[in-house]
């Protein structure tokens, strides 16, 4: 089996409180993780300076599926999202979803 992953990718909003958009990454890693995702933070140093992205991974599609699955029918995700989107920390940029290949 190959894994997967989700990354979203934002910028931070100019003025704002990096520590509160922290604490909503931070509640949103809990959420994947209580599904089954493997998450991480990263912060874009050579290209799109100033990016951050949210990866989650799963060890296959039909993991990373269940686990998006299972966040969506979640009331405390969407409650997040809602959140999330008050909140106006940040701006959305992409989205990828990708499959490992094995070499």
């Amino acid at each position: 089996m190959s894994a997967a992953v989700v990354q979203y990718v934002f910028k931070p909003n100019p003025g704002i409180n990096v520590q509160e958009l922290i604490a909503l990454i931070k509640e949103a890693a809990d959420l994947w993780r209580k599904h089954g995702a493997d998450v991480s933070l990263w912060n874009v140093q050579v290209g799109e300076i100033g990016n951050m992205t949210f990866v989650a991974r799963a060890e296959s599609a039909a993991k990373m599926g269940a686990t998006v699955d299972a966040l969506n029918e979640d009331q405390t995700f969407v409650a997040w999202r809602a959140k999330n989107m008050k909140a106006g920390l940040a701006t959305w940029v992409r989205s990828n979803q990708a499959y490992e290949i094995p070499i």
